[in-house]
């Protein structure tokens, strides 16, 4: 669960300024980022996993995933389930060279391997960070300024330092732990509605810890406020594909992704080779 744009700047945008509709405004935004990340062939949220690839010769391309930055990466010579060898970060590149996020690695003639267990059907083992992220960084988030209070690791409703920065539809870093954010307060009260533990890490307890606000390319989140907005209003017609006025007859509603979201994301379209 997480959103590529914040319930504020999608409310601003349709001109909605109560809070009566807030839940499934957000629901909106979360729907919109998934179809994005189906359309594109890749997500952008910054998920904590460990994955897996077969074994391959002196390059390793990504055909499924994008690399924020790698803890370990592991690699099983002989196919039996182990992985016997730890491949230190100056036995590999990571390419590009000067972008991210990674989509290929290759062996370092100077370092201490000949490869990623070619031959193996699954012979390379990879724990870290996985995403399209901000395509700046291996760190796609910016310090909000706020501080957060958890008193445990499952806490839903936390203490922040100040209103009006954090909201809806963020997510969050707050030490190691990723959290989505689903409500903000704006009477005083200093809270935020969330779920913990999100994108694969794990949930702590913080005492009054930095609060960072994960950022994603700005056509991204202009794809998702189009995106959400266009749903909000197609309620207005009950979702009918076609509206019939006196004055002006029968209308057909345009249906599916939008052309000019369409245009947004044409250049973040991964090629599937798969």
């Amino acid at each position: 669960m997480n959103s590529y744009s914040d319930l504020t700047i999608l409310k601003a945008r349709i001109g909605i300024t109560g809070t009566g509709d807030d839940t499934q405004l957000r629901l909106l935004m979360e729907a919109a980022s998934r179809a994005i990340d189906k359309y594109c062939h890749r997500w952008f949220y910054a998920l904590s996993a460990t994955r897996y690839y077969p074994g391959a010769g002196r390059e390793l391309f990504l055909a499924e995933d994008d690399i924020l930055s790698i803890t370990t990466l592991k690699t099983d010579e002989d196919g039996d389930g182990t992985f016997e060898n730890t491949l230190a970060t100056t036995d590999y590149f990571l390419y590009p060279l000067n972008g991210y996020p990674k989509i290929w690695l290759e062996i370092n003639p100077n370092g201490n391997y000949g490869g990623f267990g070619a031959g193996s059907k699954k012979g390379v083992e990879i724990i870290g960070l996985f995403g399209y992220g901000d395509g700046e960084s291996a760190t796609p988030y910016t310090d909000s300024g706020i501080t957060v209070v958890a008193d445990d690791g499952t806490e839903t409703e936390l203490d922040v330092s100040a209103e009006g920065t954090i909201a809806a539809g963020h997510t969050i870093l707050v030490e190691a732990e990723q959290i989505y954010v689903k409500s903000a307060t704006s009477d005083g009260t200093k809270k935020i509605t969330v779920e913990r533990a999100r994108n694969g890490t794990t949930g702590i307890a913080h005492a009054t810890k930095a609060a960072y606000i994960y950022d994603y390319p700005s056509p991204i989140m202009e794809a998702v406020i189009m995106t959400a907005a266009r749903l909000w209003k197609r309620k207005d017609s009950a979702y009918a594909r076609v509206i019939a006025t006196p004055e002006m007859g029968g209308l057909e509603v345009y249906r599916g992704m939008d052309d000019d979201v369409k245009m947004l994301l044409a250049q973040y379209i991964k090629q599937r080779w798969f």
